[in-house]
């Protein structure tokens, strides 16, 4: 018996899953389980990945979601003792246990046989009444989580559709009943969706998914995108994961987690939600996750906003994302430079328990951490395996139940010809109020375009193509209305999609985060709109106004041609004035004139704007401490086709502070600021500094009727 466990785990290029003798040996390293007091954990136990599956983690990420190496169940109780959950005749492998809402069944991935798909299976807490939920076919079913209607979502590669990275099939997610109903798609990710949890707060589901698109913005290729390097419009490109959340019927898809101003801090995987809304989830310096990931860490954010590292390479403090602070010394990061962290799990307490891989070998083991990262404990060790997946083995808050309205896609794969897209049956209506209106300052948006009379915005799809790539369909060009408002009916729900904002001589607008061209893939329900305001990662992340009237009012300034009279050395210089960040340090966020007196900052726009209020930040304050500079005041001076049309005044401008100036609905196409009496010092010299311009402003009405329909 024992060579064939032995040539089984050489078959299968893993190291063997102990016996049921060796797991209950769990270690519980700074006092007993009850000392802790930690809750009954369910938990996976599988082996350790050799050969040229070396290094992976199991169920992490595209490549390694799905990869075989002997596993079991495992269950650890309050007194910190651990033993098998299922005797006898139980899955080969398995992963993702969940725990339903009363605590007494769990669903979870397993397959019988190392050449299987993997399937869905439920047994009870008490390890009895093991049955099949799911039986896929040559797809993978995996990462199983309980709707609050008592349904079960799941991810699968049941579309048949290949990702965009060559070799790896897309994933997306469906949603079943225990009845074995046919299981029913509710995603349309274009290149990957997959670890779906609920928020406990409102019943959302928030999963990762695979944000890219290899269809790049070009002013070079006739049609605006391309995908030679060749010819694209220089820029980053994006190609990470990212946490999004929907409804259980999968509409109203927004952002959930991190900073998407800063790629690194965008990067969500793995998410887990405390009941006071930080997302926990992992991150590493792939974004792909496609590779061995070498160094996966675990951080939080409180929704979309500043990202803290937690847990990596045995930190508490490495800062992942503009704005945030740091919560402890980075003391252990010389000593185990390779330790890996994943599979959070919050604590009805706020307590996180995560699996730590704390010598970088491969030898995953249970951890317990406080919501901030410090305090870290050894909470189970089963000798030669990894232990992942843990998840509270007891009763839960049952989130509050969303009403499925919409019905699931009826597509079982994207489709193949243009006339799935035509079918009226299967449209939904696009309204985005202003496609120029930018977020608040420091709030973590890109962008939006410049505004720019006469610009065109275009939709695009892909048709799947078995075997081959995908092949690229313009489904319409139409004018950005007045205001900046596009309305359009009849376009396509339930498939990939993206958009491009064009000048109306073809080039694609600009704007000082790159081009106006989405960078992944986003998709609608069939039989319902999508509202949003701005243009900016593809998603919603912007409250939406309640009406067109008050959309059409919007931070103008992000988008106008800004110039000044100097700038210090070795500062942000000019753009810095309109770059929507007041935080941090003024040299980075600021501009920091090269005098005290006779300097001015001056904003150009394309076409007349109706202003009807501009704030200026002071700059911030010294990290080091001191008064920071302050402006005694600030002579605005308007001007329209190159005359002065207008001045007003406002008043001191301190540190760190804002100063409202009601301008009474200017008309002007340029604005520039003259700041004077300057008070103190930036960085130790005495210069004019401002943190931020905003201008509230909206379209004249003459440029509305001269430059749009």
């Amino acid at each position: 018996m024992l060579l064939t466990l032995a040539l089984a785990a050489a078959l299968l290029g893993v190291s063997p899953a102990p016996s049921a003798t060796t797991a209950g040996s769990a270690r519980a390293p700074g006092g007993t389980g009850a000392a802790l007091d930690i809750p009954r954990l369910v938990l996976v136990s599988r082996g350790i990945p050799t050969g040229d599956a070396r290094g992976r983690i199991p169920g992490l990420g595209p490549c390694a979601r799905t990869l075989i190496t002997g596993g079991k169940l495992e269950v650890r109780e309050r007194d910190g003792r651990v033993h098998r959950l299922i005797e006898g005749s139980a899955p080969l492998d398995v992963s993702d246990p969940c725990v339903s809402w009363d605590g007494r069944r769990i669903v979870f991935a397993g397959t019988p046989a190392r050449d299987s798909s993997w399937r869905l299976y439920i047994v009870g807490s008490d390890g009895r009444g093991l049955s099949e939920l799911t039986h896929p076919g040559r797809a993978d079913d995996f990462d199983p989580v309980w709707l609050p209607d008592g349904r079960v979502c799941f991810a699968s590669t049941r579309d048949a559709l290949e990702s965009e990275r060559p070799g790896v099939p897309a994933s997306n997610l469906w949603v079943t009943d225990l009845r074995k109903g046919e299981p029913r798609r509710i995603t349309a990710d274009r290149n990957g969706a997959e670890e779906p949890v609920v928020d406990p707060a409102n019943g959302r589901i928030v999963y990762s998914r695979a944000w890219s698109n290899r269809y790049r913005a070009s002013d070079r290729d006739p049609s605006g995108v391309t995908t030679l390097d060749s010819l694209a419009i220089p820029g980053e490109r994006v190609d990470l994961w990212q946490a999004v959340s929907i409804t259980p019927d999968g509409d109203a898809l927004r952002l959930a987690a991190g900073d998407p101003r800063e790629r690194d801090a965008e990067m969500a995987y793995q998410c887990a939600l405390s009941s006071d809304g930080r997302v926990y989830s992992v991150s590493d310096r792939d974004l792909t996750l496609a590779g061995a990931v070498q160094s996966p860490g675990i951080q939080w954010s409180h929704g979309v906003g500043a990202v803290f590292r937690v847990a990596d390479a045995g930190t508490i403090s490495c800062v992942v994302g503009a704005g945030a602070e740091a919560h402890g010394a980075d003391a252990h990061a010389a000593c185990v430079p390779r330790a890996r962290a994943c599979s959070p799990v919050v604590l009805p307490d706020g307590r996180v328990v995560f699996s730590r891989d704390p010598r970088g070998s491969g030898d995953f083991q249970l951890w317990i951490m406080d919501r901030d990262g410090r305090r870290l404990a050894s909470l189970c060790d089963l000798p030669g395996t990894m232990e992942l997946d843990a998840a509270v083995l007891a009763p839960r808050a049952r989130p509050p139940r969303l009403r499925s309205i919409l019905p699931p896609i009826a597509l079982d794969r994207p489709p193949a010809g243009r006339e799935t897209l035509d079918d009226e049956a299967r449209n939904f209506r696009f309204d985005c109020l202003n496609v120029y209106a930018n977020a608040a300052v420091d709030a973590p948006v890109a962008d939006a375009p410049p505004w720019t009379p006469g610009a065109r915005i275009r939709f695009f799809t892909v048709l799947a193509r078995a075997g081959a790539r995908d092949s690229l369909v313009l489904l319409r060009e139409a004018p950005v209305g007045r205001g900046g408002s596009v309305h359009q009916s009849g376009l396509p729900g339930d498939v990939p999609m993206f958009e491009q904002i064009v000048a109306p001589d073809g080039r694609v607008l600009m704007s000082a985060h790159g081009p106006a061209h989405v960078a992944g893939f986003n998709f609608t329900r069939a039989g319902v709109g999508s509202k949003c305001v701005g243009c900016h990662a593809g998603h919603s992340i912007q409250p939406v106004p309640l009406n067109a009237l008050t959309a059409s009012w919007f931070n103008a300034a992000p988008g106008a041609r800004v110039t000044a009279s100097s700038t210090r050395a070795r500062s942000a210089g000019a753009r810095a004035a309109v770059d929507r960040r007041s935080r941090g340090r003024a040299d980075s966020t600021a501009w920091i004139a090269a005098s005290a007196s006779g300097e001015w900052v001056r904003l150009d726009w394309s076409g007349a704007l109706e202003i009807a209020s501009v704030s200026l930040h002071g700059a911030p304050r010294p990290a080091a401490g001191g008064a920071g500079v302050t402006l005694g005041g600030c002579t605005l001076r308007f001007f329209l086709d190159g005359r002065e049309v207008a001045r007003r005044e406002a008043g001191e401008v301190r540190p760190s502070r804002t100063t409202s100036v009601s301008c009474g609905a200017v008309t002007a196409d340029a604005l520039e600021v003259w700041p004077h009496d300057v008070r103190g010092t930036v960085d130790g010299k005495h210069a004019a500094a401002l943190g931020e311009i905003e201008t509230l402003a909206r379209i004249a009405p003459s440029q509305q009727i001269a430059g749009h329909p």
